[in-house]
C-alpha cells in the first residue's frame, strides 16, 4: 500500500508540475457521451480538431472600433442550429427562436422572440404562439406560422436533431403517424394566420425550453432538400436566418463577417461581427488573438487558456457554472455468462465513492477548474439540499466492502474513450485510490463503434444479461435539460446499457416528466436526486464550468452571463462597443 500511496502522490505532483490542461481537454468524441448522439445523431458540443496549431486566422484587417471580434466561425460549413443550438456564435445571432430564455435557461413568460406572446394550457397539452407582425427572413420575406410548423415536420425527418427537440416534437399529436410515413403532415400542428397551435398527445416536459432553442429556417430554401442530407445542403455555406445579424462575407476556414439585419424587430446594431474559424470552445488561437486585440468575445473550457490570459490588459475572464457532469456509469446487469455484476451491490458502489478523493483530483489534477459532484444535477437552485458528499474515507470504503463480502481478486473493467493525457492520469489516480481499499480496476481505452461498445441495451431490460463488456464507463453528460441527465436510466430506454429495471427509479423519473410546471418538475427532481445519492445507480464525479472571455471593448452588454453553449436573451444588437 505504501507503494500505491507513493505512486499516487507522484502522479498528482507531476500533474501540478507540468500544468496539464484542465477539464477542457478535448474529448475524442466530444463533450457529450456518444450515447447522447445516438437518439437522433446528435454530436458533441466540443470538437476533436487539432489543438496544437497556433496561427493567426484573422483577416489582414486590423482591429476596428465598430467590429466585434469573436471565434467559432465556420471551417467547412455553418453547422445547423438544430444540433448544438448555441455552441457557435453565428447560431446565436443569425437565427431567432419563438420565445426567450433567461440566463438560467428558464423560459421567460410574456413576450417572446418571434412570438409576441405564447400560452401553455394548464394540462400541458396545448401550446399557442401568436407571431409578431413585423418579423422577416434576411432575404426580406415575411415569416409565417405555417412555415414554422413545416420546420417541425422537416426537423423530425433529419438525423441531426437535438435530443430535447426530438423528444418534444415526437410528443405532438400525430407525430408518430407522420414519422411512420402514414400521414403527410402532423395533425397536432395547426397554423391560422399569425397563430400557431401545437397540441400534444402526451405531456412534453421540455416543450417551452425547446422553443427557446429551436430556430426555424426559411422553407423555400430547404423544401426540396433531402432531410437526411440537410447539413450537406448548399444553404449552410451562407445561411439565411431571422436574427439580429446576417451573413456578409464568407471566406471558409479563414474568416466570416456578419452585418446587422436592418429589418430586425428588436433594433439594429451599430457594429459588425468578425468570426475567426474554430469550434465553439476549441479555439487553438484564442489566447493569441485575445492578446492581439482580435478577440472580444469567446468561451473556453480550458484552464490553460484561463491561466494564459491572467493579467492581460483589457481582457476579463468569468466562470459560468453549467450543466456538464463527468461521471462513472455503473453497469449493474449480470454479465453475459450469467455471473452477477460486481457493482450490483449498492454497498460496493458506495465504497467506490468513498475511496476516491475527488476533492484532491479537482484541486490537483484539474487545477481547481472542476467541482466535486454529489449528483448528476450541478449545484444551484435545481438541486436539493442535504445530499451526501461521499467525502474521502477509505476506512468507510473498506467497511462497506467487508459487509458486501467483496472478493479482492475481482477485476472491474473500466472503459473510457477520451484520448487526452489528463484522462490517462485520472485513470491512474483512480486505479491507485481503489487499489488502496482492495478494488482492482482495469482501465481500457476504447475506439470504434462507441454507440454499440458502450450503450447497447440488453434485449431483456429487466433481467439482462448485459450487452456490453464494461463494468464502469468514464464519460460525460452535457445537458440542456435535467431530463437529459436522468431519462436514460428508465427501464427499456434505448441507450440504457447499465441499469436494470428498478420500479422505484422508474416511478421517480416518470414523475419528473409528468408536468410542464417548473415547480412541480423541480420537486420531482429533488426526490429523484435523493434516491440517486443514496443508491448511486450512477457515480457523478465532478462538474466542469465554462469560462467566458471578453474584452473591455464591450462597454455595454453581457452584464448577466448564462451558459454560452445555448441561447438566452442577451440582446446583442443593443450592445455598445468602445
Amino acid at each position: 500500500m505504501k507503494k500505491l500511496r507513493k505512486g499516487l502522490l507522484l502522479v498528482l505532483a507531476l500533474v501540478l508540475a507540468i500544468g496539464l490542461v484542465a477539464c477542457g481537454s478535448k474529448d475524442k468524441d466530444g463533450d457529450k457521451t456518444p450515447a447522447d448522439a445516438t437518439t437522433k445523431g446528435a454530436e458533441s458540443q466540443d470538437s476533436s480538431k487539432d489543438e496544437t496549431k497556433d496561427t493567426d486566422t484573422t483577416s489582414d484587417e486590423g482591429a476596428s472600433d465598430n467590429v466585434l471580434y469573436a471565434n467559432g466561425g465556420p471551417e467547412e460549413f455553418f453547422e445547423t442550429p438544430w444540433l448544438n443550438p448555441g455552441s457557435y456564435m453565428y447560431n446565436k445571432v443569425l437565427y431567432s427562436r419563438l420565445i426567450w430564455a433567461d440566463e438560467n435557461l428558464s423560459p421567460i413568460s410574456g413576450e417572446g422572440d418571434l412570438a409576441k406572446s405564447y400560452e401553455m394550457s394548464d394540462d400541458g397539452k396545448t401550446l399557442t404562439f401568436t407571431l409578431r407582425d413585423n418579423i422577416k427572413w434576411h432575404d426580406g420575406e415575411p415569416i409565417t406560422a405555417e412555415e414554422i410548423g413545416w420546420n417541425i415536420e422537416y426537423a423530425l425527418q433529419t438525423t441531426i436533431l437535438n435530443s430535447v427537440f426530438n423528444e418534444t416534437f415526437k410528443a405532438i399529436e400525430g407525430a408518430q403517424v407522420f414519422i411512420d410515413g402514414d400521414a403527410d403532415s402532423i395533425s397536432g400542428i395547426v397554423a391560422e394566420g399569425n397563430t400557431l397551435t401545437i397540441t400534444f398527445e402526451k405531456v412534453a416536459p421540455d416543450a417551452l425550453l425547446t422553443f427557446t432553442q429551436f430556430a426555424p429556417l426559411p422553407k423555400k430554401y430547404l423544401e426540396n432538400t433531402d432531410p437526411v442530407k440537410l447539413q450537406q445542403s448548399e444553404f449552410f455555406q451562407s445561411p439565411i436566418g431571422s436574427g439580429p445579424f446576417m451573413v456578409d462575407e464568407v471566406k471558409m476556414n479563414n474568416y466570416t463577417t456578419l452585418k446587422p439585419f436592418e429589418d430586425y424587430y428588436g433594433g439594429v446594431a451599430d457594429f459588425t461581427i468578425h468570426l475567426n474559424p474554430s469550434a465553439g470552445d476549441s479555439d487553438p488561437n484564442l489566447v493569441t488573438n485575445a492578446k492581439a486585440g482580435k478577440l472580444d468575445y469567446a468561451y473556453t473550457k480550458s484552464i490553460a487558456d484561463v491561466k494564459a490570459l491572467e493579467g492581460s490588459d483589457g481582457i476579463s475572464v468569468e466562470k459560468v457554472d453549467v450543466r456538464y457532469t463527468r461521471l462513472f456509469y455503473m453497469n449493474k446487469f449480470d454479465k453475459a455468462d450469467g455471473t452477477p455484476s460486481p457493482l450490483a451491490d449498492q454497498r460496493v458502489r458506495q465504497a467506490i465513492a468513498y475511496a476516491i478523493n475527488v476533492d484532491a483530483i479537482c484541486s490537483g489534477l484539474f487545477q481547481g477548474a472542476a467541482t466535486p459532484a454529489n449528483s448528476l444535477t450541478p449545484d444551484g437552485p435545481d438541486k436539493v439540499d442535504g445530499l451526501n458528499d461521499y467525502e474521502f474515507n477509505p476506512e468507510k470504503a473498506k467497511e462497506l466492502l467487508k459487509e458486501a463480502n467483496w472478493d479482492e481478486n475481482t477485476e472491474i473493467k473500466v472503459f473510457y474513450y477520451y484520448t487526452d493525457q489528463q484522462t490517462q492520469d485520472l485513470m491512474a489516480v483512480v486505479q491507485q485510490y481503489l487499489a488502496d481499499v482492495g478494488i482492482k480496476i482495469v482501465p481500457q481505452l476504447v475506439e470504434g463503434d462507441l454507440a454499440t461498445i458502450l450503450w447497447a441495451a440488453p434485449e431483456d431490460p429487466v433481467n439482462g444479461p448485459s450487452a456490453v463488456e464494461w463494468d464502469m464507463c468514464y464519460a460525460a453528460n452535457a445537458a440542456l435539460s435535467l431530463h437529459e441527465y436522468y431519462d436514460r436510466y428508465q427501464t427499456g430506454y434505448a441507450i440504457n446499457s447499465h441499469t436494470p429495471s428498478d420500479s422505484k427509479l422508474d416511478e421517480l423519473i416518470a414523475a419528473t416528466n409528468a408536468s410542464v410546471d417548473a415547480q412541480v418538475q423541480k420537486e420531482a427532481f429533488f426526490e429523484l436526486q435523493k434516491y440517486e445519492n443514496e443508491t448511486l445507480f450512477t457515480l457523478p464525479l465532478y462538474y466542469q464550468p465554462i469560462f467566458v472571455v471578453k474584452s473591455d471593448k464591450i462597454a455595454k452588454g453581457l452584464e448577466t452571463l448564462g451558459n454560452p453553449q445555448f441561447n438566452y436573451k442577451w440582446d446583442i444588437q443593443n450592445w455598445g462597443l468602445k
